[in-house]
C-alpha cells in the first residue's frame, strides 16, 4: 500500500512540475509577445513588460529582458542608463554557461550593437570603434556563418565605415561601403526580408559614401563633389523605388544638393533649394537641417539679421539629447563672429566660450571629427574665436583693474570716517543700552525634545546611507517633509551636529559621493563635467566646478586627471 502510494505522490508531483513549467514558459511568452508588440512604439510599455520577463526562470529569456530594457532607454535618449544595462548584459553572459549558444549569439551580438551606438552617440568614437571590432571578432568566431552571421557582418562592416568616417579615414570607410553594396541582395535575400528593408540599406550605404565625400572636398580635389553628387543621386534614385513612398525622399536629396553648392561657395542658388522646401521642414523633420544651412548662407552673404535670427532659431530647436555636435559649434562660431563684427562684445564673448568648449569636448576624444568640414572651418573657428576670448579678457582686465583701484580708494575713505566716528558710535550704543535696558542678542535656540532630537538625527544618517541628495529637486523643505519635521528645528539641528549649513551640508554629502564614484568606478572618470554635475544633483556644470573646487581645493578635471596619473 506505501508503495502504490509513494508512486502516486511522485506522479502528481511529476504532473504539479510539468504544470508549473507550462504556466512558465506562457506566462514568458505572453511577456515575450507584448514587448515585441510595443517595440518600436512605446518605450514605456516596453521597460515594464521587460521588468515582468526578468522574473523568469529562462535565463535566456532574463539577459533577453535587460537587453530589451537597454533599447527601450537608448530610445528614450537615456544613454546612461542603456550603457550601464548592456554592460551588465555583457559582463555576465562570459559566466552564463547555461544557456544555449544561439540565444547567446543573439543577445551578445544585439548588445555589442546597442552598445556602440551608445558610444558613438556620446561621442565616445575610440570606445565606439573598440567595440565594433569585438563584435567582429565575436562574429567570426563561429566557424559555420549562416545569412544571419552574414547580414550581421555586413550590419557590423557598415558601422565600421561610419566610425572610420567620423575618425576622418575616409578612405578606408568608402572602400568598406563600396565592398558592401554588392553583397547586400544575396544577403537579404537569404534572410527572407522585405525588399524596403533592403533598398533602405542600400540608400544609406550611397548616402554614406555621398558624405563621406563631401566632408573630404578642398579645392584640390575638386572631383570629390562630383563624386558625392553622383552618390546622392543613385540613393535618391533608389529612394524613389519604396513603397509606400517617403514623403521626405526629395526634400533630403535637394538639400545635400544644397550642402555641395555651399562647399562651392555658391550661397545664393544653395537658398533658393532651402527655401523651396522651407514650408515642408516640419512635416519631413528637416527643420534643424534648413535652420544650420540657412545661418551659414546669410553669414557668408554678410546679412546680419537674418543670421542671428536663423542661429538663433537652430539653438532654441537644439535638443541637449542631439548629437549633432558638428553644426552646433558651428552655430556657435558663427554667432560669435556675427556678434564680434557687430561689436556686441558680451554676446560675441559668450558664444566663442560656447565654441571653444564643444571643439575641446571633441579633441578630448582624440578625433578628427572637427578638423576639417565642407560647411565650415573648424580650425579658423578655434583660432577666431580664441582671438575674441583674448581681447575680451583683455577688455576685462582693465575694467577689473579700474574697479578695484576705486575699491581701494572708498574702502580707505570709509575706514578713516569709520575711526572718527567709532567712539561716538560706542557712546550712542551704551546709551540705548542703558536706556532700554535689552539684552544682546544671542543666536536662537531650540529646546528639542531629547528623543525628538535621535529621531531626526537617525532620519539624517538614513539619508546619507541613500541616494535622494543626489536628486535636483533634493532640498532643505524635502527632506523636513520626509522626517516629519519643520526646516527650522532641521536647519538648527545639522549646523549644531556638523557645524554646517543645510546648503554646505548638501555639498559635502554630494561631492564625497561623486569622490568614491571616481575612485571606484573608471568609467565615471570618462564623463563629461555635465554629466559629472548631473550624477549628483547640478543642473549647471560651473556652478558643479565651483563647489567641487571650493570643497576639494581643485577643479573635477584636476582631480580626474590626478587619479588617471596615479
Amino acid at each position: 500500500m506505501k508503495r502504490i502510494n509513494k508512486k502516486k505522490l511522485l506522479l502528481i508531483l511529476i504532473c504539479c512540475c510539468n504544470l508549473v513549467f507550462s504556466q512558465t514558459n506562457e506566462k514568458d511568452q505572453f511577456y515575450i509577445d507584448k514587448i515585441i508588440s510595443f517595440t518600436d512604439s512605446n518605450n514605456d510599455s516596453l521597460i515594464y513588460y521587460a521588468n515582468r520577463l526578468k522574473d523568469s526562470k529562462n535565463l535566456c529569456n532574463y539577459y533577453y529582458a535587460i537587453n530589451i530594457e537597454a533599447k527601450a532607454f537608448y530610445q528614450k535618449g537615456n544613454l546612461k542608463e542603456s550603457e550601464k544595462k548592456t554592460l551588465f548584459v555583457l559582463k555576465n553572459l562570459k559566466t552564463a554557461n547555461t544557456i544555449d549558444k544561439t540565444c547567446f549569439k543573439n543577445i551578445k551580438n544585439n548588445a555589442l550593437n546597442r552598445l556602440f551606438w551608445v558610444y558613438k552617440n556620446q561621442n565616445k568614437f575610440h570606445e565606439a570603434f573598440d567595440v565594433i571590432m569585438e563584435k567582429r571578432k565575436f562574429i567570426n568566431s563561429f566557424p559555420t556563418k549562416d545569412n544571419y552571421d552574414k547580414s550581421n557582418l555586413i550590419s557590423t562592416d557598415k558601422n565600421l565605415a561610419i566610425i572610420k568616417k567620423i575618425l576622418g579615414l575616409h578612405e578606408e570607410s568608402r572602400t568598406l561601403l563600396k565592398e558592401m553594396l554588392p553583397k547586400l541582395p544575396s544577403i537579404y535575400k537569404g534572410l527572407n526580408v522585405d525588399e524596403n528593408t533592403l533598398k533602405l540599406n542600400i540608400a544609406s550605404t550611397l548616402n554614406l559614401i555621398g558624405e563621406s565625400y563631401l566632408e573630404t572636398y578642398t579645392n584640390n580635389n575638386s572631383h570629390h563633389l562630383d563624386s558625392a553628387k553622383t552618390y546622392f543621386r543613385k540613393a535618391f534614385e533608389v529612394s524613389k523605388t519604396f513603397k509606400p513612398a517617403h514623403k521626405n525622399s526629395e526634400a533630403l536629396y535637394q538639400l545635400r544638393l544644397s550642402e555641395i553648392l555651399i562647399a562651392q561657395k555658391n550661397y545664393k542658388e544653395a537658398l533658393k533649394i532651402i527655401r523651396k522646401y522651407n514650408a515642408f521642414s516640419k512635416e519631413f523633420r528637416i527643420k534643424q537641417v534648413t535652420n544650420n544651412l540657412k545661418t551659414i548662407c546669410f553669414y557668408q552673404l554678410k546679412n546680419n539679421d537674418s543670421t542671428l535670427y536663423y542661429g538663433k532659431q537652430f539653438l532654441k530647436e537644439h535638443s541637449k539629447k542631439s548629437i549633432d555636435k558638428k553644426s552646433l559649434i558651428s552655430i556657435y562660431d558663427i554667432l560669435a563672429n556675427q556678434y564680434y563684427k557687430n561689436k556686441q562684445i558680451d554676446s560675441a564673448y559668450k558664444y566663442s566660450e560656447l565654441t571653444i568648449k564643444e571643439l575641446n569636448d571633441l579633441n578630448k576624444n582624440k578625433t578628427e571629427a572637427n578638423k576639417s568640414h565642407h560647411l565650415y572651418d573648424y580650425n579658423n573657428a578655434l583660432e577666431l574665436n580664441t582671438l575674441i576670448l583674448n581681447k575680451e579678457k583683455g577688455n576685462k582686465n582693465i575694467l577689473i583693474i579700474g574697479i578695484l583701484i576705486i575699491t581701494l580708494i572708498s574702502f580707505f575713505i570709509v575706514y578713516i570716517l569709520s575711526k572718527k566716528n567709532k567712539n561716538i558710535t560706542n557712546d550712542l550704543v551704551d546709551v540705548k543700552a542703558e536706556i532700554n535696558k535689552e539684552p544682546i542678542q544671542q543666536k536662537k535656540e531650540y529646546n528639542i525634545d531629547k528623543n525628538l532630537e535621535i529621531e531626526l538625527l537617525k532620519g539624517i544618517n538614513k539619508l546619507e546611507k541613500s541616494t535622494d541628495f543626489l536628486s535636483a529637486d533634493f532640498n532643505i523643505n524635502f527632506l523636513a517633509k520626509k522626517l516629519n519635521t519643520n526646516t527650522s528645528y532641521l536647519s538648527y539641528l545639522i549646523n549644531k551636529e556638523y557645524n554646517q549649513t543645510f546648503k554646505q551640508y548638501t555639498t559635502t554629502l554630494r561631492i564625497e559621493y561623486l569622490i568614491k564614484k571616481l575612485n571606484e568606478e573608471s568609467k565615471f572618470r570618462n564623463y563629461t563635467i555635465q554629466s559629472l554635475a548631473e550624477e549628483i544633483g547640478y543642473t549647471n556644470a560651473s556652478s558643479f566646478t565651483r563647489a567641487f573646487k571650493k570643497y576639494k581645493g581643485v577643479t573635477p578635471s584636476e582631480f580626474i586627471k590626478s587619479l588617471k596619473n596615479n
